[in-house]
């Protein structure tokens, strides 16, 4: 069997899809499978000895989406290499719905993975209208053979745009290996230390957790909160942080390798994702869950879906409950250590590449 994975976005800041199309490709090497990656032109190169197809073209300044005018030309002339699946990642990218397009007309059966929700997912009488606006759109992904969401919240958003019938849930996977509490080392810092990974942008409510902060500190006077992860909010909230007082308990880490993310998160005693909307999965949440981190989330998306009962989930925009939901975790050393477990033992049995992978490579199987 020979897959393309296509998708937008595939540099080493990239988030979630970058990081889910990389693990699945070394998965479906794992598993004797061909794979080669079609994405936009890199800033840097990855070392996974896999073909990956660069497409050139200028990038919009906003959504970094490929508009070069032959886009199709060059993705006809790549797919035409004697590929079994097509396996496009992002619902609303130019580069896998090209994809989709393509492999429409030259008959190679197609998988779109959606991971996103966007504003007011829940919201039928806002997207059920806005869906049909975009009849070309609803067309395009309809020709897919399957369509795999990442969480329950990320079907019920795709769902006002594409046939439910194709629709299948598959989650998100994480290295189990690469994290696990095993490798459990001190905290380093030798004092309460709560970690944020991802992108600072609005919709991860980082501002909301500094506030927090200002409550935690109140009763951890040396409570450190690490914010790890690149975005164009970073001088807002480091000027945020120290309006508050915190310059002392607010560390700005910026991008971590990938190297270091293990430690970071054994080394932590609490891990956050204070998302405020718009959060269709959290692939940090498995890595703090495999690591046999407590977690905390805000109650979005497919948060609590991942966390279920594993973790605390609080009201989003809510920076009291955070604080409240913070110092409880802080305060007990045995429900750390209770959630941590159960939060293990759930990744192993629901999360792990190796049954992800395997729910995937059946769909392939079908489509075939």
């Amino acid at each position: 069997m020979n897959v393309a994975l296509i998708t937008e976005w595939f540099n080493t800041y990239d988030g979630g899809v970058a990081g889910h199309v990389r693990n699945l490709a070394l998965i479906l090497k794992k598993n004797k499978i061909d794979v080669s990656i079609i994405t936009n032109r890199m800033k840097e190169k990855k070392d996974l000895n896999l073909q990956v197809y660069e497409m050139a073209g200028v990038k919009d300044p906003v959504f970094k989406l490929n508009l070069s005018p032959v886009i199709t030309k060059k993705m006809r002339k790549i797919l035409e290499k004697n590929f079994d699946i097509v396996h496009c990642h992002h619902a609303f990218a130019r580069l896998p719905l090209t994809g989709i397009h393509v492999a429409d007309k030259i008959n190679i059966p197609s998988i779109l993975t959606t991971h996103t929700v966007s504003l007011f997912p829940d919201s039928e009488y806002l997207w059920r209208p806005l869906s049909y606006g975009y009849p070309r759109y609803r067309l395009q992904i309809n020709k897919v053979q399957k369509i795999i969401a990442v969480s329950k919240s990320a079907k019920t958003f795709i769902e006002y745009f594409a046939n439910e019938n194709k629709i299948r849930v598959i989650p998100n996977g994480v290295d189990v290996n690469r994290f696990s509490p095993e490798n459990k080392n001190e905290n380093v810092e030798k004092r309460p230390t709560i970690l944020y990974m991802g992108r600072l942008v609005p919709k991860k409510g980082v501002h909301i957790l500094i506030r927090a902060m200002s409550h935690v500190v109140k009763k951890y006077p040396d409570a450190l909160l690490l914010i790890g992860g690149k975005g164009k909010m970073k001088t807002f909230l480091s000027s945020y942080a120290s309006t508050l007082g915190l310059k002392e308990n607010v560390r700005f880490l910026g991008y971590v390798p990938d190297s270091l993310l293990p430690n970071l998160y054994l080394s932590s005693n609490v891990f956050v994702l204070p998302s405020t909307t718009s959060e269709s999965f959290g692939i940090t949440l498995l890595e703090a869950m495999a690591s046999g981190t407590p977690v905390i989330g805000s109650n979005v998306g497919g948060i609590p879906d991942v966390i279920h009962d594993c973790g605390l989930i609080v009201e989003p925009g809510n920076p009291k409950k955070l604080s409240d939901a913070i110092i409880t975790l802080l305060d007990d050393e045995n429900l750390r250590k209770k959630l941590g477990k159960k939060g293990r033992k759930r990744v192993e049995e629901k999360y792990s590449w190796d049954i992800v992978g395997k729910n995937i490579i059946n769909v392939y199987k079908e489509i075939m």
